[in-house]
């Protein structure tokens, strides 16, 4: 037998720094496994993001505000191209990935007014990732509200959105699928309220999971020595809803918290 292997992989390259950022709305391809479309409450609006749309404001808005990304695995935008890079790397080449854009009433609005979508305005993003078409798994992730409205109903509403999305059944508008998961770092305690308040039952840890860029915070040092040896590595805090506890309680839940903010 022979002592050598053909392993021709490499690394695809790059993308261009302005990646799709002059690419029509009408030409841009998601690239989801699923169907996509603009979720909607009565009060968010999440659209997906398609990088002539979003992509400025998404700079300027995490620019002003960094500390938003603090948990999330990769380093704050430095500038325009970093935003589109991001947006093709992590959202549209990865087909289980569907990014959206949170837009809501502004929060100067009377609460008895009603405001036209069009003149909604961008509070943050967040996406359906890790959707698996075969095993009908999906979780809301990239959750990242912009400071001014962090206790509002903006979380609120773009998680449960999302979730009736996930799990609600075909003949609601929704995927049908048989879990929804959330997967956020140790360290994030917030996050993990978050998904205790909206009705997921803790399953565990799982160690070592991402290894973090450079300066970014995470549960244990880097393993010296090897590769990626300068980022901190991060443990994973699971926690689900699957579609039977949607259906006997935590969906009439959900909508309850929606219906109070």
């Amino acid at each position: 037998m022979s002592s050598k292997y053909l392993n021709n992989y490499a690394a695809p390259p790059p993308p261009p720094r302005d990646i799709h950022f002059h690419t029509p709305p009408e030409g841009y391809d998601l690239n989801y496994v699923f169907e996509a479309k603009v979720l909607k409450s009565n009060k968010v609006e999440l659209r997906p993001i398609i990088p002539v749309l979003h992509a400025q404001v998404i700079l300027e808005s995490y620019t002003r505000s960094p500390e938003v990304l603090r948990y999330l695995g990769f380093a704050p935008f430095k500038d325009l191209g970093d935003v589109l890079v991001w947006i093709e790397k992590t959202c549209r080449r990865a087909s289980d990935t569907l990014m959206h854009a949170i837009y809501t009433q502004p929060l100067s609005t009377p609460s008895e007014s009603k405001v036209d979508p069009k003149d909604y305005v961008f509070a943050g993003i967040i996406g359906m990732i890790a959707s698996n078409y075969q095993a009908m798994i999906c979780e809301p992730g990239y959750i990242m509200i912009l400071p001014e409205f962090h206790r509002t109903h903006v979380q609120t509403h773009a998680t449960g959105l999302v979730m009736h999305r996930i799990l609600d059944h075909p003949e609601q508008g929704g995927l049908g699928l048989r879990r929804c998961q959330w997967i956020t770092t140790t360290l994030n305690i917030a996050s993990q309220n978050a998904a205790k308040r909206l009705g997921y039952n803790y399953e565990g840890v799982l160690r070592c999971m991402r290894v973090l860029p450079p300066g970014k915070e995470g549960a244990r040092v880097g393993r010296q020595d090897v590769r990626q040896s300068d980022g901190q590595v991060r443990d994973d805090w699971y926690a689900s809803v699957t579609w039977y506890e949607w259906e006997e309680g935590v969906r009439d839940h959900v909508d309850g918290l929606m219906s109070r903010q």
